[in-house]
């Protein structure tokens, strides 16, 4: 009985340390997100991300944190543009993001085509509060 007692302790001790470093480790993994998650997109959006303008009519949310840095990287990835308005909808967005009233916030611009579609990404840079 006292080793079967023992036995539970160890493998609990086990789980819950697994457990721990699963979780820990799952902040420098990336997270993908849309705005209907309701507590992802409240928790972890930075507001400069809430306010951006929408382009288009589907986007979605990524979040992640650089291991040796602790530089958090958001992003809102606009979808579905097409080729003949993409460098306009960019430039309103850079527009935007250098005209953002919080000068300490760091963001960026880029455009992806994937498939014939090209994709508008806003990359926002900030501290993880963890750090």
């Amino acid at each position: 009985m006292k080793n079967y007692k023992l036995l539970v302790i160890a493998l609990f001790l086990v789980v819950v340390g697994a457990g721990y470093i699963v979780l820990t480790a799952r902040v420098f993994v990336p997270e993908q997100y849309t705005q209907s998650d309701f507590i992802r997109y409240h928790l972890i959006t930075p507001e400069p991300l809430k306010r951006i303008p929408r382009i288009s009519k589907e986007w979605y949310f990524t979040s992640q944190t650089d291991e040796g840095s602790g530089i958090r990287t958001n992003e809102i990835i606009f979808t579905g543009i097409m080729k003949n308005n993409v460098n306009e909808l960019a430039d309103k967005l850079d527009t935007w993001a250098s005209d953002y009233s919080q000068q300490h916030e760091t963001m960026s611009v880029s455009v992806d085509e994937k498939h014939g579609q090209y994709e508008v990404r806003v990359t926002y840079y900030g501290k993880d509060e963890n750090e």
